[in-house]
């Protein structure tokens, strides 16, 4: 019980956190904080909608999605004047809008196909490895004899 009030303790801490930079973000450089806000959609709904251990659904569609959102935040920033007008110019465009929601996409892509290519990289490493196995004891069975067979069979081991 103790571990889990700790865990909630960290949970509350971290959502505080999250909160408090936004509305600091708010406040000191709007035009970021409304590029994020729309471009980083997709990847608060993952966050809403994610209960598993660890949310790995919401940092794998967040990591895709951000790289689809930080070239414009980067170009709002290499703007010399930082204005609501600008960014939203920038955000709305349809390519722009485009890419950011498809690199989260293709976040939800990763999240899907990753479970199944690496339970078959899995079981061909363990088919390699039964492979070995049988070879090695193929040399042992014909180092040793048939005897050896034997043996085992009858210490049941």
């Amino acid at each position: 019980m103790a571990r889990q009030s700790g865990s909630k303790k960290k949970s509350a801490f971290s959502g505080l956190s999250v909160v408090a930079s936004a509305v600091l973000l708010f406040m000191v450089a709007l035009p970021t904080f409304i590029t994020l806000a729309v471009g980083l959609l997709p990847s608060m709904v993952a966050f809403m909608f994610d209960r598993s251990q660890g949310r790995t659904m919401s940092r794998c569609i967040f990591g895709l999605n951000f790289s689809g959102v930080a070239p414009y935040i980067m170009e709002i920033w290499q703007q010399g004047a930082q204005t609501v007008g600008v960014a939203t110019q920038e955000i709305f465009q349809p390519v722009a809008l485009s890419i950011m929601y498809g690199a989260a996409g293709l976040g939800w892509l990763l999240y899907l196909a990753m479970p199944p290519i690496v339970a078959n990289v899995l079981n061909l490493s363990a088919q390699r490895r039964v492979s070995e196995l049988r070879k090695k004891q193929r040399g042992l069975i014909k180092t040793w004899g048939d005897s050896l067979i034997k043996e085992i069979d009858r210490s049941g081991k």
